[in-house]
């Protein structure tokens, strides 16, 4: 069954929306929650849909896209939650071609096919994985802050592949969040 986010959960995406640059997200958007195994996932729907849902007094077991999972302190994106939610140039790494080929076939990215970070991307952060034109791939983990990107020996791997859009057509881990 779906219900809003308690205050607690509310709180944590609010955290998250604002590290992204996303904080208007809610301005046109509702968010629901469905516990399942415990799991706390976070489904996004417009606010028509809402309107529309509402209306009818009827236990759903899904509405709207799968935008993350609610932790205790922190959110989680879902691929298509970092498409919809990460609308600002933050937390980010821009990839040349051979980069974003690689990278779709599920491979990790290496220092030669970065072409940009985000000054805001530390060690071990999530970040979202894009190509020169800025579209998100995926979400991928820095082993480098932005400011020793350029430093790292070509042949290193500097962002491990969490997921990518590959993923739809490997039928791999579709719905996991990161």
């Amino acid at each position: 069954m779906l219900r809003k986010p308690k205050r607690r959960e509310e709180k944590v995406l609010n955290s998250a929306l604002r590290a992204f640059g996303s904080e208007n997200f809610l301005e046109d958007h509702e968010i629901l929650i469905k516990e399942s195994e415990g799991r706390r996932e976070a489904y996004a729907l417009s606010r028509e849909l809402s309107n529309f849902v509402g209306r009818f007094k009827m236990n759903y077991v899904c509405v709207g896209i799968k935008v993350g999972e609610v932790g205790s302190r922190r959110f989680r994106f879902t691929l298509e939650g970092a498409y919809y939610l990460a609308k600002k140039d933050k937390k980010r790494v821009y990839v040349d071609e051979k980069g974003e080929m690689l990278f779709l076939y599920g491979r990790d990215i290496f220092a030669r096919s970065v072409v940009r970070v985000t000054k805001d991307v530390e060690e071990n952060d999530v970040v979202f994985v894009c190509n020169s034109k800025g579209d998100v791939l995926g979400l991928g983990k820095s082993r480098f802050p932005a400011s020793r990107f350029k430093d790292v020996d070509e042949d290193r791997v500097v962002v491990e592949n969490l997921i990518d859009r590959g993923e739809y057509l490997r039928k791999e881990k579709l719905y996991d969040a990161f």
